[in-house]
């Protein structure tokens, strides 16, 4: 009797010290039936025995051109900025950011659009801005667009309307 008293209190105490581990419990990881929607929640805790993670490449994300911040009116012939930002893709290289603009409305095209400001390159996501000199009147239609990773993307079409430059004259009193 003793030493069945012995042998369990050696057992525990070297449990309790870290030499002995218990047996693991075995896991059961439940399976789904195929209309299940998989869970991103773990259904298992992790066991004493390490495995590999595996990771895979991300998806491609779509890239997006979006216009943040444009004057609707501006005096004739004054400079005027434009920004906006491109995002997504992968790996993301804009090998060609610009607005592309002109004085009648254009579509996706951007052959639509006489003008082009500088042409900008980068890495996804980013901000651009540039500054363009307004016309001494009427209208600017201007898109911004992009190439991401070799796809063209482009922002909605926008509207400035310039205010005829005010040349003075006429009579004094």
């Amino acid at each position: 009797m003793i030493k069945k008293v012995l042998i369990i209190a050696t057992v525990l105490l070297l449990a309790a010290s870290g030499c002995v581990t218990p047996t693991p419990t075995p896991v059961t990881t439940p399976t789904h039936a195929p209309t299940e929607t998989p869970s991103l929640t773990p259904t298992a805790t992790p066991t004493a025995t390490s495995t590999p993670l595996i990771t895979t490449s991300p998806a491609s994300v779509k890239p997006i051109i979006k216009v943040t911040s444009y004057p609707t009116t501006v005096n004739g012939e004054s400079n005027f900025t434009i920004k906006w930002e491109v995002s997504g893709g992968s790996p993301g290289n804009i090998s060609h950011t610009a607005v592309h603009w002109g004085f009648n409305s254009g579509g996706e095209n951007i052959s639509d659009y006489p003008r082009t400001s500088i042409i900008q390159t980068g890495k996804t996501p980013q901000q651009f801005s540039v500054e363009l000199k307004a016309p001494a009147s009427g209208t600017i239609y201007f898109r911004a667009h992009a190439i991401v990773d070799g796809t063209n993307v482009y922002a909605p079409e926008y509207t400035i309307t310039i205010n005829p430059r005010y040349t003075g004259g006429g009579g004094g009193y």
